[in-house]
């Protein structure tokens, strides 16, 4: 049931025809995602006492906003500010009682925070990351028992409850609003004339896109006032994640290798490792969050996975790679 379930999701984002009697039962679904967001934004404000920056999608599924969240702590940290991201903690188990994480521990960070929240651990020394469902919560945490004044807000668009200084909107200009329906007939989280509540605009992923300027029209003819920011994950090296060394782009073209991931959007990180010359032999998907089973990463020929899939590996082969990506700004022509 999981595969297929599965199999019509991601017929859903890449906006493939689906049986019309399905196609209807998910419309006639989309009141409840209305209805959820609608009591949401009637709930109690509620502001703390730090800058809060929410870096959030219009869309469910991968929108690339882990390279800005590292982006902008890293940022934070250098202005001398005490950091952290607050975070549901996507693949692990939800808690009701904020908990933290920071370089200084637990040993296996994934394991009780999720894959994302590792990964920031392992890229921003120096951040907190609080996990809890509750936001609100993990906030007053954050400033009450770690001392934190800037809070940035993961995956916090739809989070209305806590206020915020800044509201940044990431969009995939790949796939910036599938089909253009809600959850669950297609994958807007809200209707995009909620873009009107953000201040800042984020295009990710614009080296992949043949539309980015029809895009960046239509992104300013829903919110005319606010930044709109064109960039790309530029690849930096590659990490053996048995043992952390790093190796230059190039041994990517030394040979054919496997790629595999278990990500929101994985024809980008496929494109990605493609433009870069490498001869991807066999292209290996898996459900966001699942993990990559062991057995993917059998055979003689290098696996390049991400950043995100290889902070779950507690073990790899001395032949698995994860690809660094860091945001680097994309000129319009």
């Amino acid at each position: 049931m999981n595969a297929v379930l599965y199999g019509l999701a991601e017929r859903i984002r890449r906006n493939e025809a689906i049986p019309l009697p399905v196609a209807a039962l998910l419309t006639a679904a989309t009141p409840i995602v209305r209805a959820g967001m609608w009591l949401r934004r009637r709930r109690r404000i509620v502001h703390v006492d730090a800058n809060v920056i929410s870096v959030g999608n219009l869309t469910a599924g991968g929108t690339g906003k882990t390279p800005l969240v590292v982006e902008r702590a890293r940022r934070e940290l250098a202005q001398g500010r005490k950091v952290a991201v607050l975070t549901r903690g996507y693949g692990s188990a939800p808690v009701t009682n904020p908990v933290a994480a920071d370089e200084n521990g637990p040993d296996d960070p994934f394991a009780l925070m999720g894959d994302e929240a590792a990964l920031l651990i392992q890229k921003i020394p120096g951040i907190v990351v609080v996990k809890c469902v509750d936001r609100v919560a993990a906030a007053n945490a954050a400033v009450e028992r770690h001392g934190c004044d800037t809070l940035i807000l993961e995956d916090g668009f739809q989070y209305v409850r806590l206020a915020r200084n800044e509201d940044i909107v990431v969009i995939d200009a790949r796939n910036p609003f599938g089909n253009g329906r809600l959850i669950p007939r297609g994958i807007l989280r809200e209707p995009m004339a909620a873009l009107r509540r953000a201040t800042h605009v984020v295009v990710t992923r614009c080296d992949q896109a043949s539309n980015l300027e029809s895009l960046c029209a239509q992104i300013r003819t829903i919110c005319p006032n606010i930044p709109v920011r064109t960039t790309r994950h530029a690849p930096a090296h590659c990490r053996r994640v048995g043992d952390g060394k790093t190796f230059p782009l190039d041994m990517l073209r030394e040979g054919p290798i496997r790629a595999a991931c278990a990500i929101g959007a994985p024809e980008a990180f496929f494109d990605t490792l493609a433009s870069l010359g490498a001869t991807v032999t066999e292209r290996l998907a898996f459900p966001d969050h699942a993990g990559i089973p062991e057995s993917a990463l059998d055979g003689p020929l290098p696996v390049v996975v991400t950043e995100k899939d290889a902070v779950r590996m507690r073990r790899a082969p001395d032949h698995v790679f994860a690809l660094s990506i860091e945001l680097e700004d994309w000129p319009l022509s």
